[in-house]
């Protein structure tokens, strides 16, 4: 028996202190303050080596989380810092251009094009952002998705949703 708990604790050991990092306080205090635009604390984080700007919290990366709150300043803080700006949550297919082109949130989309956000990533159902913003009525929206190459090659239907 006491070989069995001598070699499951050097299994332990031996796997990556990245697993045991964080704690659940820090992961809440992180991911919450993505949402609430808290550059500060996420700086901190970051900086510390605890969190890496592009770890996946329940699907959600920290720039996907900031731009479906539209919070362009801590978008463009884990931008500069490395984010993929094109994240694409795993189940809805969103990333940061469909989630603020959705919202109408042209200032944060425009900063996401400029920046490589690609306007023909399609989300679930093979949806195409631009066919969404077009069928929700944001003209203004549609035209800068047009603007930076956006395809209307998503699903076809009168209505996709």
């Amino acid at each position: 028996m006491r070989t069995i708990k001598a070699i499951f604790l050097a299994v332990l050991l031996l796997l990556s202190t990245h697993v045991f990092a964080y704690t659940d306080d820090e992961q809440i205090e992180f991911c919450g303050a993505v949402v609430d635009g808290n550059i500060p604390i996420v700086k901190k984080y970051l900086d510390s080596g605890v969190m890496k700007v592009n770890d996946v919290f329940f699907g959600w990366a920290p720039v996907l989380s900031a731009a479906s709150q539209g919070q362009l300043p801590m978008v463009k803080f884990l931008v500069e810092h490395g984010a993929n700006i094109n994240y694409q949550h795993p189940i809805t297919k969103l990333t940061p251009v469909s989630t603020a082109a959705y919202d109408g949130n042209n200032e944060l989309l425009e900063y996401l094009l400029k920046n490589g956000g690609d306007p023909n990533i399609q989300m679930r159902g093979g949806i195409s952002v631009l066919r969404v913003t077009r069928q929700e009525g944001r003209a203004a929206t549609a035209d800068i998705l047009v603007k930076y190459g956006a395809k209307d090659d998503g699903c076809q239907d009168e209505k996709c949703f």
